[in-house]
């Protein structure tokens, strides 16, 4: 059985995501890891090792107790918990591995680490450093049958996205949404067409290549978000990868934006774990 990594921080915005995660995790047969990371107040290797090693027991006893309060309220899916202690991102990287996790789910706010974590340049390290997808969701967003997959796309490797991707949409009986903003350079058109033959190969019949006319005026990140709000799909995948436009657009100061103004859950997929 697949899994999926939860961070959790007892925050509002993270028991959403858990909720979300539940959910999720039934329509998609995974069962969840449920983390929460302390952060010692003295530090995880103090010179005093009996004052730390106190201090980390009573902290995990308490966080224990929480986790199995949200599990009984919120989780009907098979689930285990895991206390750590450190830096949260380091943790979350190591809880994916030694998990096997093959995704992490969590919200775009958080609180404490978390918080640092989720806004800034370490939002871009959470995505930069995971080796699997990281689903984020968004501040009060309830999970909705995934009907339908925005993959926003400049149409650079998109064939073998969209391999990586079909499992996941099929599992879901789901339409994907290739969106391509258009800006009108010769090779777009080549790329495009070459993707049209291909997709008639595909066995997966439930995508869709969308071609929207770049609006000049517009950065691509308000032309994907107007699409979004058009069209209403349940989530938006991207691919980010090193110096890609997708770094450009939605690795940089403007995340804390995006975490805040995106309405439904981004899934990122680096495009080096795409084979």
């Amino acid at each position: 059985m697949k899994s999926a990594l939860i961070p959790l921080d007892f925050s509002a915005n993270a028991t959403n995501a858990l909720k979300y995660a539940n959910a999720f995790a039934q329509a998609t047969k995974r069962k969840l890891i449920l983390l929460n990371v302390y952060e010692p107040s003295v530090g995880k290797y103090n010179n005093i090792p009996g004052i730390i090693a106190e201090e980390i027991a009573g902290a995990e006893k308490e966080r224990l107790k929480k986790i199995e309060t949200l599990t009984t309220k919120y989780v009907k899916v098979p689930s285990v918990k895991r206390i750590e202690a450190g830096d949260p991102l380091t943790e979350i990287m190591t809880a994916a591995e030694d998990t096997k996790a093959d995704m992490i789910i969590m919200g775009t706010h958080g609180a404490t680490g978390f918080k640092r974590v989720l806004f800034g340049s370490n939002a871009a390290n959470v995505i930069a450093k995971a080796r699997i997808p990281v689903l984020a969701i968004p501040q009060r967003y309830r999970y909705k049958e995934i009907r339908t997959i925005v993959y926003a796309s400049d149409l650079s490797n998109s064939l073998s996205e969209l391999n990586y991707l079909i499992p996941f949409a099929k599992s879901l009986d789901a339409t994907i949404e290739v969106l391509n903003i258009n800006y009108g350079w010769g090779k777009n058109e080549i790329k495009r067409q070459a993707l049209e033959q291909k997709l008639k190969g595909l066995k997966y019949k439930k995508i869709v290549l969308v071609e929207q006319k770049a609006v000049i005026e517009q950065t691509t990140l308000e032309q994907i978000k107007k699409y979004l709000q058009r069209r209403k799909p349940e989530l938006l995948v991207m691919f980010p990868g090193e110096r890609s436009w997708f770094d450009k657009l939605f690795l940089s100061s403007k995340t804390e934006e995006l975490a805040q103004e995106l309405r439904i859950p981004l899934l990122s997929i680096r495009k080096a774990i795409v084979k």
